[in-house]
């Protein structure tokens, strides 16, 4: 067993324990439950990236002078924090897209579907009043020549 099959299986084992739901492997939770594990790895790995560049870059100022150093490496340190925040929210934002898009398809095929079976529903609740009707006219029918025979 792969460490994600694992790791489905423990988030489908914890949803049901606390709130007694039972999911499969492709219930649309579980996509979001992927999506949303897509995202944190993609954001841990450009958190990672930014970091390793941080890292490379401290190295290279450390050679300098120490005042030279901390105010370097001051403009550094926010200018990865603002990169990193920007960076998470793109990263949010193309997955909460693809996510609310998800959304929209599968809430249209319901509706789609719904309105199908109602259009059925309403034909087969029609030829039973006409087959009704039929079949009463039959019974008045057979009994006035019972009665008149």
């Amino acid at each position: 067993m792969s460490a994600l099959d694992k790791k489905m299986d423990d988030a489908i084992q914890e949803i049901a324990s606390i709130h007694g739901i039972a999911l499969t492997k492709n219930d649309p939770v579980m996509v979001l439950h992927t999506l949303n594990e897509r995202l944190i790895n993609d954001s841990k790995d450009a958190q990672n990236k930014l970091l390793d560049n941080f890292r490379n870059q401290m190295e290279v100022i450390s050679d300098k002078g120490a005042t030279e150093a901390k105010n370097h490496s001051d403009r550094i340190l926010n200018s990865s924090i603002v990169s990193s925040k920007a960076e998470v929210a793109r990263i949010m934002e193309e997955q909460s897209s693809v996510i609310i898009e998800q959304w929209k398809n599968e809430l249209s095929t319901g509706f789609s579907q719904v309105h199908e079976t109602m259009q059925s529903s309403r034909q087969a609740a029609i030829l039973n009043i006409i087959a009704s009707i039929i079949t009463s006219l039959s019974a008045v029918v057979v009994l006035y020549i019972f009665i008149n025979f």
